[in-house]
């Protein structure tokens, strides 16, 4: 039986080669497909996995305190400082005691201090007489713009005239020394989770002066100041804030060079209701200027505040207190159309806005008068003993420095892939990518964090303290955020999802706070316009935190990669059931001669049985020939299992074709050994044969069986294109939304192209084999066309129009099946999608054509003469 299998082979090699491109279109394809998935997965995997580390695995905030970002799974890069408290003590140990959370670590903005410094003779004191103005006027320079953020004057007369004479609010007298001061940020922490955190303690620098936070260092009230209080600090004398302060003396264009003029203008300003005011329309000569960056002033200040006996003590004094004056709140984004959609797919615009501030309760400015972030001023209500009357006081602050510590040092990932925010330790950075017109900047300058509290980026604090400082300056509800490490999550996959998703819903449950699990997140570029006082001064790009990207990337790349090799094995068992129909369509007249020649059903069935074994062998063969030249090129182990599942799976589909053309044999009677025709009857079309598009149109409905199949078997590799184009192009939505998933896109991104390479060849060859058995058991009746005067040419374009209409028909079929998959795979539709529309049915109609061609040149051969006398 075995012989004579081979031998039927050998007379019709036509046949057989068809039969054999198809067996190595499918072991190849397979092959291929399941390689390149499987590691494309594995790198997907492994890339996750190496990347699902993070700084803390959730973040948990009050009630209120969203920004509308978070809407689109975004979270803004500088929000941890933007919150001004809201979480109880009681709801920070309830959140302790839970059992999977293995450090909580909280923070707690206490708000801005203002710390003085005095650097002594700086300036000259000028020798002539006159009316002198020391100016000090304080810049910001973020890189966006320069901006002069207050001014304070000083006014000071040298003066030959009597002592008494004296001008209310002025200094008689002049002083060589200049005063710049610090807006100081503090946050309170809890010692020993931040060190279990971030290795805070680590950072500390190691010296007699210098420690970490001991249990016995508290905050306590200040003695015999109602509203004092004395801090422990941990000190960062580094800081990356851009801009300076300007010291200016003037000479008053004021008439006092003789005594008398000097009495009389003392006496004319004397009698001015608004002195200020009237000195500032004076005209004036500037006579020294000296210029502090706030880089010198923050590394002058604080190491003056660590370093008490340093010998820089005889040229500075600096206060080792300072008023509490406020805390500033989130920007306000207002979500705008991105000016490139295919760079950044989010954007949003900031405006300037007039601040709420009452200065008038202070000596001096300390705000400019616009800026991009509300500020809530510290007060806080004091009972006089004595008249029981209750006022609100500006807290202040007494410093006990503790040590000095970096926050280069601590021992957080600083992987940009999966980075979150630690405003604590690290401030938050832009660039400037646009001008204000729109254009695209190159190189784009860097924007750093200024000396402006309401500017847009805000500074890291340089000071850190205890937990129970926050407590008794800003109340029981002064915790601004607390970040969670969860015991049982470090392996990436749907166990550490939901355990941390769990823990989620307890919090929420129990304590009626937000958490969001920041855990496998990573940055997103976003795209911010920077309007000031209605003007726009450009778009600045931010890495904002890309919430749950590794989680997302991992659940869409294993839906695509698994329903592409499903896709795929549905062709494979398609083709093989297809071309088994259209093979036992032609054999049909040849076994039933067998059966007239006493052949039994049984001995039909073993010749079947026998081709379908060689053909799985010939499948298993390719495959483990694949196998191992994956393996050599990748210098690895053969994938056993990989083979293994190729060899199984071929077996099964030829053996399926084989049970269908079994059932199809029991139908064969012998007396069919002297019909003529096909085994089905051609169905009765009401059709006017007018032209070449009805004689077409009536073949394919006419032998609609035998057709249906052609057009499935195009269908299904139609399917398969456009569901991999859509998992394609929705991966890349997926992964290039943020940083982590551009890293797996360009591991993963060849073995793409690869694939899809793969499966359009398939679909080009199955049709192609599906089209030339069409013509190869269609030659008497296209004999009869060319009997009848029918040139090459229209046969030629019959063939051809019978591949367009099953490429439209395949098209249609495989674009609502590829939509189907879609819409229970991910639940939507894509119609807005009107490329991938176009592509689904323009490349079924392509490869139609592509395939009639050879079959088309076939049936054009045919000659009439031949073809009748063998039919007869």
């Amino acid at each position: 039986m075995f012989h004579f299998v081979l031998n039927q082979w050998r007379r019709q090699r036509g046949k057989f080669i068809l039969t054999l491109v198809g067996a190595l279109i499918i072991s190849a394809g397979l092959s291929l497909m399941f390689n390149l998935t499987d590691s494309s997965q594995g790198t997907v995997e492994q890339t996750l996995q190496k990347k699902w580390s993070s700084a803390y695995d959730i973040v948990v905030r009050p009630k209120g305190s969203q920004m509308s970002t978070e809407s689109n799974d975004l979270l803004e890069p500088n929000y941890l400082n933007s919150i001004t408290g809201g979480i109880s003590f009681a709801q920070y140990e309830k959140i302790k005691q839970i059992e999977d959370v293995d450090i909580a670590a909280p923070v707690a903005v206490i708000g801005y201090a203002n710390i003085g410094l005095t650097i002594k003779d700086q300036m000259t004191a000028p020798k002539a007489p006159g009316f002198y103005r020391i100016s000090r006027t304080e810049y910001s320079d973020s890189g966006l713009k320069k901006e002069k953020l207050f001014t304070t004057n000083i006014h000071a007369i040298k003066s030959d005239v009597s002592s008494e004479l004296r001008i209310p609010n002025l200094d008689n007298f002049f002083v060589e020394d200049i005063n710049p001061s610090k807006m100081a940020m503090i946050v309170a922490i809890d010692p020993e989770q931040e060190a279990r955190l971030v290795g805070l303690d680590k950072s500390v620098k190691k010296s007699p002066t210098s420690r970490y936070f001991e249990e016995t260092d508290q905050a306590n009230p200040t003695s015999n100041v109602v509203n004092g209080f004395t801090l422990p600090i941990l000190i960062n004398p580094n800081t990356s804030d851009a801009g300076y302060t300007d010291f200016k003396i003037e000479r008053l264009d004021l008439p006092f060079k003789t005594e008398q003029q000097q009495t009389e203008t003392i006496d004319r300003l004397q009698q001015q209701s608004e002195l200020q005011d009237y000195l500032g329309t004076i005209k004036s000569k500037t006579l020294e200027t000296k210029r502090i960056s706030a880089k010198r002033l923050d590394s002058l200040l604080f190491n003056a505040l660590a370093k008490p006996d340093s010998v820089k003590r005889k040229e500075l004094e600096v206060t080792s207190s300072g008023q509490l004056l406020y805390r500033t709140g989130a920007l306000n984004y207002t979500a705008t159309d991105s000016p490139f959609p295919k760079r950044w797919s989010q954007a949003y615009s900031l405006n300037s806005e007039t601040l709420q501030t009452d200065q008038s309760l202070f000596d001096i400015p300390i705000l400019p008068s616009k800026g991009y972030r509300p500020v809530q001023f510290s007060k806080m209500k004091v009972k006089d003993t004595d008249t029981k009357e209750v006022s609100e006081l500006t807290p202040t602050v007494d410093f006990d420095v503790i040590g000095l510590f970096d926050p280069k040092k601590i021992t957080v990932s600083k992987d940009p892939l999966n980075e979150l925010p630690l405003e604590t330790y690290r401030p938050a950075t832009a660039n400037l990518v646009l001008d204000a017109t729109g254009k695209p900047i190159n190189p784009s300058p860097t924007i750093n964090s200024s000396n402006n509290p309401v500017d847009l980026l805000t500074g890291s604090p340089n000071i850190l303290t205890t937990l129970n400082a926050a407590q008794l300056i800003n109340g029981k509800q002064s915790i601004s955020s607390i970040r969670l490490k969860i015991s049982g999550a470090k392996q990436m996959g749907e166990k550490s999802e939901q355990l941390l998703q769990d823990v989620k819903q307890q919090i929420e449950r129990e304590t009626g706070l937000i958490a969001t699990i920041t855990k496998g997140s990573s940055p997103q570029p976003v795209v911010t316009k920077v309007i000031d006082d209605g003007k726009t001064l450009g778009w600045i790009e931010q890495p904002w935190i890309h919430i749950g990207a590794a989680m997302t990337i991992f659940r869409e790349t294993s839906v695509g990669f698994s329903g592409v090799i499903f896709a795929m094995l549905a062709v494979a068992i398609v083709y093989v059931l297809a071309t088994s129909y259209v093979s036992m369509l032609a054999r049909r007249k040849e076994f039933a001669v067998l059966l007239a020649l006493g052949w039994r059903t049984k001995d039909l069935y073993k010749i079947v049985l026998i081709e379908a074994a060689i053909l799985a062998g010939f499948v298993s063969t390719i495959a483990l020939i694949v196998e191992g030249i994956f393996s050599y090129v990748r210098n690895e182990a053969m994938n056993g299992w990989s083979f293994l599942w190729i060899a199984l799976f071929s077996l099964v589909i030829y053996l399926a074709g084989a049970t269908w053309s079994a059932w199809t044999i029991r139908r064969i009677s012998p007396y069919e050994a002297i019909k003529t025709g096909e085994y089905a009857k051609a169905a009765r079309v009401g059709l006017k044969l007018r032209s070449t598009v009805t004689l077409a149109l009536k073949e394919l409905i006419g032998k609609w069986k035998r057709n249906s199949l052609s057009v499935l078997s195009i269908a299904l590799p139609t399917a398969l294109l456009t569901f991999f184009l859509f998992v394609t192009f929705h991966l890349q939505g997926v992964l290039y939304t943020s940083w982590l998933g551009q890293f797996v896109a360009l591991q993963v991104g060849p073995m793409h192209y690869v694939t899809m390479g793969v499966a359009i060849t398939i679909a080009i060859l199955t049709t192609g084999e599906i089209m030339w058995q069409n013509v190869t058991d269609r030659r008497a009746s296209l004999a009869v066309l060319k009997a009848l005067g029918w040139t090459n040419r229209a046969i030629r374009q019959l063939i051809v129009l019978e591949g367009f209409l099953v490429g439209l028909i395949s098209g249609i079929i495989g674009l609502i099946v590829a939509y189907s998959t879609i819409y229970v795979l991910y639940d939507l539709v894509p119609w807005n999608e009107p490329l991938l529309i176009g592509v689904s049915l323009a490349l079924p109609i392509l490869f139609g054509v592509i395939a009639a061609f050879i079959p088309a040149q076939l049936a054009a051969r045919v000659q009439p003469y031949q073809e009748l006398k063998d039919a007869s």
